[in-house]
């Protein structure tokens, strides 16, 4: 979709740095600093993009949460705005399926910021209490659900599973888990762009011999317990920063990563409620790629 230049556009940048350096007082209640420096790029719908990182002499910095959030927010609210100027001034020159493609792009970027906002409430949640409702679920069925769901928004990738045969009820909260596996599955597809398998694999495992056996080294997990395995053939994670992925904020520094939409914030929040189940969860790479991500639920929760 095309948009009328000289009529989406952000103020200038007088104006542009002093809404910045409100929003940033309003945060942080501190002025932005005489480093910051404005980092601009095009999002995926067209529209320039800028969001607040510092200045160093020789090495690179990420920037830090509230930039984050700064960008992630201002990004979404960009479109709206370009959408709706556009909408109003432009009215009776736009035909109706345009007007149809800009109604759309609202949504989808209100979307983002709901979702943003929706995770923001759930990590205060799971960070400050205990907000898990469990009752006893099958983990396959479930998990069937979720993938189907998945596997009809995507016709490059074949979602594989390979349950155990049968596996006990687990108790557990039901609408955590989903969105536990959404996240995994969501980012298999996402991040293997070129289509692939995506294979899912639930295990029940006993001691710690099997563990080793299947799986090699692992984190400590509480045992027996149930191993769900989420494989594919993307672009995998560089090593150096396996350690890191499940940190609030951090994303890989890629380029496909980094042309993707988010915070940082959908494995802090898979980290938080397998924790919140006395399970874990890690991630690691595959023999021939691709990403490998791994939780624990234990057995001592059967119902």
């Amino acid at each position: 979709m095309s948009i009328p230049h000289g009529h989406i556009s952000n103020s200038g940048d007088t104006a542009h740095k002093a809404d910045k350096a409100r929003i940033h007082r309003l945060l942080t209640g501190m002025d932005v600093p005489d480093n910051a420096v404005p980092q601009v790029y095009t999002d995926k719908d067209g529209l320039p993009v800028t969001y607040t990182a510092t200045r160093t002499p020789e090495k690179k910095v990420r920037p830090d949460e509230i930039s984050v959030l700064w960008h992630e927010i201002l990004s979404p609210l960009t479109v709206i705005k370009g959408y709706v100027s556009t909408l109003l001034e432009l009215d009776s020159a736009i035909n109706k399926d345009q007007k149809k493609q800009y109604l759309q792009g609202i949504e989808s970027a209100s979307n983002r910021v709901i979702r943003l906002l929706e995770n923001l409430r759930d990590i205060t949640r799971l960070e400050e209490t205990d907000s898990l409702i469990t009752r006893r679920i099958s983990l396959v069925e479930l998990l069937r659900q979720i993938v189907f769901e998945v596997q009809s928004q995507t016709s490059k990738h074949v979602i594989k599973i390979t349950p155990s045969l049968h596996l006990p009820l687990v108790k557990a909260d039901p609408e955590k888990i989903e969105q536990v596996l959404s996240n995994l599955l969501s980012n298999a597809v996402k991040y293997s762009p070129q289509g692939g398998d995506v294979e899912v694999e639930v295990r029940t495992v006993n001691n710690e011999e099997q563990l080793s056996e299947l799986y090699g080294e692992t984190p400590q997990v509480k045992l027996p317990c149930f191993i769900v395995s989420v494989i594919d053939t993307g672009v995998g994670i560089p090593e150096e920063e396996l350690e890191r992925i499940f940190e609030r904020f951090y994303r890989v520094d890629n380029k496909l990563i980094r042309s993707t939409p988010g915070a940082g914030l959908g494995l802090y929040i898979c980290r938080l409620i397998i924790e919140a189940h006395g399970g874990n969860i890690w991630a690691g790479n595959g023999p021939g790629g691709g990403g490998v991500f791994r939780f624990s639920l234990p057995l001592d929760r059967i119902a």
